[in-house]
């Protein structure tokens, strides 16, 4: 007999997705909920708040934002990307790399509990 608890489907999760490819140097990408990055990288707020529709990462709907450049608006490598998402209460979920000589890319992702409220 299978026995489940009524309390594990009750949890909700947070998630944001970091896309790392080390081209032109290294591309930093995120992709979760606007307010998630806001929390997580304060810096990018301008940027993720620009309306505009031609920004490729606000194409979809205006609470979620797909592949952002996070180190075209800030200073910050993939380590501290990581580190900021590690500290912020999220951990590692699953993980992915690929590609062949020249266009390698990691991509990871980041879950935390959602607090009820």
């Amino acid at each position: 007999m299978i026995t489940s608890d009524k309390h594990a489907s009750l949890d909700c999760f947070e998630c944001v997705a970091l896309h790392i490819s080390p081209d032109l140097g290294e591309r930093i990408m995120l992709s979760g909920d606007r307010t998630l990055l806001d929390e997580v990288f304060p810096e990018t707020n301008q940027a993720l708040m620009d309306a505009r529709s031609g920004m490729a990462w606000n194409q979809h709907d205006a609470r979620h934002v797909i592949r952002f450049p996070l180190n075209g608006y800030c200073k910050l490598n993939s380590v501290q990307a990581i580190t900021r998402l590690l500290n912020a209460g999220f951990r590692v979920a699953a993980s992915n790399g690929g590609g062949v000589e020249g266009q390698q890319f990691s991509e990871y992702l980041f879950i935390r509990k959602a607090i009820p409220g």
